[in-house]
């Protein structure tokens, strides 16, 4: 069983490397930031010294290259890009578009024939609309 004055003395004694130790490494720490931001700065000078043809081969444009020699040298975070465009309505979408189809031709299948005249429908058209399955356009 350690005393007071050992554990103490112990406390003291493992403080001293510890230190050290975190010293180093937040010097290796900031001198990976440093290489870092210097690289970055490279890379940016020498993509402005590139032609709009080689610009176009990687798939950068010009103003995007003038954007990235505006950003500070040690600001190496990815710049926000645009998200993508769907392919096509979501399925929420679709759920809503089937679900008025099916109301729409459950309401053409309740009209009656004087109706029907007034929009411009005949019976057998109606018949034909009202009888379609939701999934069909």
């Amino acid at each position: 069983m350690l005393s007071r004055s050992h554990a103490a003395h112990a406390a003291h004694t493992n403080w001293l490397p510890n230190w050290r130790h975190d010293a180093r490494a937040a010097l290796r720490m900031l001198a990976r930031a440093a290489n870092r931001a210097w690289r970055n700065a490279v890379t940016r000078r020498e993509m402005a010294e590139l032609d709009d043809r080689m610009l176009a081969d990687i798939g950068v444009t010009r103003a995007a290259v003038r954007a990235e020699m505006d950003r500070l040298p040690w600001d190496g975070r990815p710049r926000g890009r645009q998200p993508r465009p769907a392919a096509g309505p979501s399925v929420w979408q679709r759920a809503g578009v089937m679900w008025q189809r099916h109301r729409s031709r459950q309401r053409i299948a309740r009209l009656d024939a004087d109706m029907l005249k007034d929009i411009g429908v005949s019976f057998s058209e109606a018949e034909a609309e009202a009888n379609k399955p939701f999934w069909r356009a």
